[in-house]
């Protein structure tokens, strides 16, 4: 049995709704009711789809609407504009009808979203199975850590027999973010951006999303999407995948792109050698070494353009407003960095060097009352941040103040 639930305020309308219904199957149950009370008796009556009539499509209607996503909804009014078609579907209607139509249009209309309402239903017992045996997290929905990998392999061999081309996403809080950004954060808002045959799973400490009929642009638009919502940096690897590859050498290629991206730090790398590496010499460890050494200066750049750069830009001007006949000198290059400060027999500097690998060098020198009093410190890659480089030079600024 259907229950049906008409939502119009006109008492005419409404009874022309139900002459509309006569042919559907005499156990199916069918009842009105006015907008003001229709939240209520949609509630106490599990309704199989709800039919909404509204003249007006504004702000009350749509939120009506998106309230009640999970029931097929098969909006009625006079005429629809496209923008207000757009809104409708967005706020999560199944389908339209202007009143004026034929009795079998109306007929045809509520089959299917009575069809959509049966596969909602069975889509749910699906996932309430799911949930039950561990495949799917009961907490946020998701595919759960144990079972992505293979809920993800089964499907990549289903859309490779197909020859359908696919995207897979590894995506990740940057190293400095990780403690401020949880993945199930990350995933909720993920989901937003995403269309329904898009799936999210999670792993230890990194999302995998699966794509299916997706580009390695389309993949990216969703990564460039999801750092306009968030807070936070995120970093990721991406892999498009047209042709049969045994699903853990792509794992691996995949998630090698995603701590590529992570050394260099919010941004998004495509991998696109899915070669089956031979097992490594020696010479295979000194070009990976090789590798490595030109992935840190590539990451080194990334930091100097983005970071370096602009804090010693603004920290001179900072410097300037409050430092009188003071000489100051900053500039950057790919192996040093150099912020200094010089009044009459007083040099203060700090010195940012790159030596090649991971390491990064900041050395901080003074020379106040003749007694030079060099310091250096050493960080990882992913510590240099502005925050980090700013309060350096803050207190450099303050200390040679205070001398002056």
């Amino acid at each position: 049995m259907n229950n049906i639930i008409i939502v119009c305020d006109e008492k005419e309308i409404s009874e022309k709704l139900k002459s509309n219904l006569l042919l559907l199957r005499k156990f199916d149950f069918i009842m009105s009711c006015n907008f003001l009370t229709a939240s209520e008796t949609i509630s106490q009556n599990n309704p199989s789809i709800i039919l909404l009539y509204s003249a007006l499509i504004n702000n009350e209607v749509l939120e009506f609407v998106n309230n009640f996503k999970k029931i097929p909804v098969l909006f009625i009014s006079e005429k629809f504009s496209d923008e207000n078609l757009l809104n409708l579907y967005e706020a999560g209607i199944s389908d339209y009808i202007e009143i004026n139509r034929s009795q079998s249009e109306f007929l045809v209309k509520i089959m299917f979203c009575i069809r959509k309402s049966v596969e909602t239903k069975r889509l749910e017992r699906a996932s309430d199975i799911l949930e039950r045996i561990g495949i799917l997290d009961k907490k946020s929905g998701f595919y759960s850590r144990k079972y992505t990998p293979a809920v993800f392999k089964s499907l990549s061999e289903k859309y490779f027999e197909e020859e359908t081309k696919i995207s897979l996403v590894a995506i990740a809080p940057d190293i400095e973010e990780k403690n401020k950004c949880s993945l199930e954060y990350l995933a909720n808002v993920l989901k937003q951006n995403l269309r329904e045959d898009d799936l999210i799973g999670f792993s230890t400490d990194k999302l995998y999303v699966f794509l299916p009929n997706t580009t390695h642009q389309g993949a990216l638009e969703v990564y460039n999407k999801l750092k306009k919502e968030i807070n936070y940096t995120i970093s990721a690897g991406i892999a498009e995948i047209s042709q049969k590859i045994e699903f853990k050498v792509l794992l691996k290629k995949l998630d090698e792109a995603l701590e590529d991206a992570l050394n260099i730090s919010n941004c998004a790398v495509v991998q696109e050698d899915f070669s089956t590496e031979p097992p490594m010499n020696w010479l295979d460890k000194k070009n990976k070494k090789h590798k490595n050494f030109k992935l840190f200066k590539k990451a080194f750049m990334k930091k100097l353009e983005t970071v370096i750069t602009p804090v010693f830009y603004l920290k001179q001007q900072v410097a300037e407003q409050r430092l009188f006949e003071t000489e100051i000198i900053q500039f950057c290059g790919e192996k040093k960095s150099v912020f200094s400060l010089k009044k009459e027999n007083l040099l203060s500097f700090i010195e940012i060097t790159y030596p090649g690998a991971v390491k990064i060098y900041i050395n901080t020198y003074t020379d106040y009352n003749k007694n030079p009093e060099p310091k250096s410190e050493v960080f990882e890659l992913s510590q240099i941040t502005e925050k980090l480089i700013g309060d350096i030079i803050d207190k450099l600024i303050r200390d040679f103040q205070k001398e002056t």
